[in-house]
């Protein structure tokens, strides 16, 4: 009896070893650390594609959430204890093949002879008697398939109905909502009374619908996203080729730049190559002068130092008297020790002034703004980037100029009322109008350090 016992326990624990996503016998029991559920691996893997973007997995019974590391389903622990039910059952069952090869029992009689075929209307197996009596004209129409090709997995057949487990003899085929389980007709007058019951038939055909429209759903998705991805690599290409435009764009700025930076560089080596000439000219001409000093005092020494002084006399001496005063007066002239120098320190006092730093800009890089994310709207947030050249008044490596002037206090004066303004008067003053006094007051500048007042014309109002 007990041998019996456990053959008949063996076949019915295989419903506590059924995945909740495949609804087959679990195949490597994987489990939730969250909360313990557990399910085959592959179906987790294959859940785990529909959540690729999130670091943690959502259970598909309760909803808890299990953290995700980097090799996420693969890192999962196993549920050893129920892998080895598993085993155990496929053990007491013959392995998996005699499971697959048993042959199931006539439902549609009482004789339990073997099954040869199954009526996928009636959802009944049917031994060879009831297979030709299924032949007759009231089933005509009915989808029979043969029980070899059910065993061959050329058919399957999709929950075919159980016995209770309860009532052996009856079949599993209501449903009931609330309880969420199959139950046979006495389970339903005995413990799910006042419940919303539903035919087997009805309830599989509610969810065929829907899953016939979640499938009809899921290949029009599939397409318009297959067209999307294409609609994406042509957006691809425009933006490549707007961002190409701004690289011709930049590259031409950069080739004007280029030149005009080279014009600079070339300008301002050939006024530096000017400078330089100017001053060597000014250099040249205080040498030649004194060249020419050195040649005239040698000359004029020559004639004057002989060895005939002795006999000088009437015109002789007035000659030689002239040639002497001339020579005395040349060489009380003094010499010029100092235009060198200022020449020397006008030169060094020529600075190079750089220009600034951000004034050698190609141009920036600009675009409108846009909140939208898709394809198209980044293909035409690329076209409508744009390369802004810089101002050409910004380029250019510096100018050369005279060294800055020091800014020197000369007077200070009380303003003898309020001002009409001030203006440039000269070179070196400026003219502070008032609106009382018919005249300006020029204040000089460095070597004139006094006070003119200059008439103005009569007027009701200053002029400058």
């Amino acid at each position: 009896m007990a041998e019996k016992a456990e053959e008949e326990k063996a076949p019915s624990s295989s419903e506590n070893l059924t995945c909740p996503l495949c609804l087959d016998i679990f195949d490597e029991a994987t489990i939730l650390t969250s909360c313990g559920h557990t399910f085959c691996r592959k179906c987790l893997k294959n859940y785990d594609l529909s959540q690729q973007d999130l670091d943690h997995m959502i259970c598909p019974l309760c909803r808890n959430t299990t953290k995700l590391s980097a090799n996420r389903v693969d890192d999962f622990l196993t549920n050893v204890t129920v892998n080895g039910l598993v085993d155990d059952y496929h053990a007491k069952c013959g392995g998996m093949n005699a499971v697959l090869e048993m042959r199931p029992k006539c439902t549609a009689c009482k004789f339990q002879r073997d099954a040869v075929s199954f009526c996928k209307t009636c959802n009944f197996y049917m031994c060879t008697n009831c297979d030709c009596s299924h032949e007759q004209s009231h089933f005509e129409g009915h989808e029979i398939v043969s029980i070899q090709d059910i065993i061959n997995g050329k058919v399957s057949v999709v929950h075919p109905s159980e016995k209770c487990c309860i009532h052996k003899q009856e079949n599993k085929d209501m449903f009931c909502e609330e309880c969420k389980v199959h139950v046979c007709f006495k389970c339903v007058i005995v413990g799910h009374q006042n419940h919303k019951i539903k035919n087997q038939t009805d309830f599989e055909q509610e969810l065929r619908l829907k899953v016939n429209d979640l499938v009809e759903r899921c290949a029009t998705m599939k397409s318009e996203l297959e067209k999307n991805i294409q609609n994406v690599e042509v957006q691809r290409h425009e933006v490549y080729t707007a961002v190409q435009r701004l690289l011709d764009d930049v590259g031409q700025a950069y080739s004007i730049k280029a030149k005009k930076l080279e014009e600079n560089h070339r300008n301002l080596i050939e006024r530096i190559n000017a400078v330089k000439r100017s001053f060597d000219d000014d250099l040249n001409v205080l040498k030649s002068n004194d060249l020419k000093r050195i040649k005239i005092i040698c000359s004029t020494i020559t004639l004057v130092d002989n060895d005939r002084l002795g006999h000088l006399e009437t015109d002789s001496l007035s000659a030689h008297t002239l040639l002497c005063e001339e020579l005395d007066a040349m060489l009380k002239k003094a010499t010029d020790h100092t235009s060198a120098a200022a020449v020397t320190k006008k030169a060094q006092e020529k600075r190079f002034k750089p220009a600034d730093d951000t004034r050698l800009d190609l141009g920036s890089i600009t675009e409108s703004t846009t909140g939208h994310d898709s394809a198209a709207a980044i293909t035409k947030k690329a076209q409508k980037k744009t390369s802004k050249p810089a101002d050409g008044t910004h380029l250019g490596f510096g100018s050369i100029s005279e060294s800055d002037p020091k800014l020197q206090v000369i007077q200070c004066v009380d303003l003898r009322e309020q001002m009409w303004g001030m203006t440039p008067y000269s070179d070196a003053s400026v003219a502070i109008v008032y609106g009382a006094i018919h005249g300006r007051y020029a204040y000089q500048q460095v070597a004139k350090k006094h006070t003119c007042f200059l008439p103005m014309d009569p007027g009701n109002q200053p002029s400058t």
